[in-house]
């Protein structure tokens, strides 16, 4: 990544590239543990969801993933679990660190009829808790296996048309606002600014609302953006202006998480405001302006304030 880095590929290239090393290593943990374990009961996928799912992982991550599976059997389930938990603990010794909120494989074994019933209970009841999960869902790509994920594909695509489930999804972008307060100055903590919490993962939030409403099923934040801009559900200036500022925001982690590890620092997702030139301050704040931009046009876009 860092060859790549200061070789001058942008940063969704990178993306994309890192992605396709990690699903080589999950089909390659994948094959190891049919061979362990003997030729699997019936097809399955491996799903991976969140940065992976849209393929712009960086160098902080963790493990977002989920296996489905053809026929509900106990044997599936005995060996489906085993599978997992393979693959899982693999991951973890190859460098993957479990996700803290347990949205893995080893929890998150299920056959696709399951499944299908799961997510369609998220989103004929969008309660809190099924809006945090089907977020992370809603990213997902099979990456390993022989089972058609269509149908899940087909289930996430048809959330478009429940008005409730989508202007409670829109509400759930807005959640974190960009630190931006009087004269449009930065507002930091100990000198340092959330670029994920605070610009990223909003813009991920916001396009996968538009590109739910585009009717796209692409993955990457840049393609739903883009999908959204040529149905008319998003504007072209804002929409070209929120690819810039996305592209800006990853470009701008990557680097300081790169010089982290330069430094024998743990890299994170924080950036320290003084380490900026004034040319990428005002980046920053255009950014954070544009982020603020995009949550107003999906509150009104969805009356995400007639919600109770």
């Amino acid at each position: 990544v860092e060859r790549l880095f200061h070789g001058g590929l942008k940063v969704g290239q990178i993306g994309q590239i890192f992605a396709s090393l990690n699903d080589a290593l999950i089909r390659r943990l994948c094959r190891l543990a049919e061979q362990e374990l003997g030729p699997p009961p019936c097809d399955y996928a491996w799903l991976v969801f969140g940065s992976e799912g849209r393929m712009e992982q960086a160098l902080l991550t963790d493990q977002d993933n989920a296996l489905a599976f053809a026929e509900d059997s106990e044997a599936a389930r005995a060996y489906f679990g085993q599978l997992a938990q393979r693959v899982v603990d693999n991951l973890i010794t190859a460098g993957f660190p479990p996700c803290p909120g347990g949205c893995m494989a080893t929890n998150w074994n299920r056959s696709l009829a399951e499944w299908q019933g799961i997510i369609d209970g998220w989103i004929r009841e969008p309660t809190p808790d099924n809006l945090m999960v089907s977020s992370i869902f809603f990213d997902f790509r099979a990456v390993a296996g022989d089972l058609d994920t269509e149908p899940l594909a087909d289930l996430v695509a048809s959330a478009a048309k429940n008005d409730l489930f989508m202007a409670h999804l829109a509400r759930v972008s807005l959640r974190f606002k960009p630190p931006l307060g009087l004269f449009q100055r930065i507002r930091t903590e100990d000198g340092k600014v959330d670029l994920k919490k605070r610009g990223i993962a909003s813009i991920v939030a916001a396009a996968r609302v538009y590109g739910l409403e585009a009717g796209t099923r692409a993955r990457p934040t840049r393609e739903r953006l883009e999908a959204a801009m040529e149905v008319g559900v998003v504007s072209p200036n804002l929409g070209q202006t929120l690819v810039e500022t996305y592209r800006f925001l990853l470009q701008l982690r990557l680097r300081e998480q790169l010089a982290a590890l330069a430094d024998g620092r743990e890299p994170e997702n924080h950036i320290r405001l003084g380490r900026l030139t004034s040319l990428e301050t005002r980046h920053l704040k255009d950014a954070f302006g544009a982020i603020r931009e995009m949550q107003g046009a999906v509150a009104r876009r969805s009356r995400t304030n007639t919600l109770g």
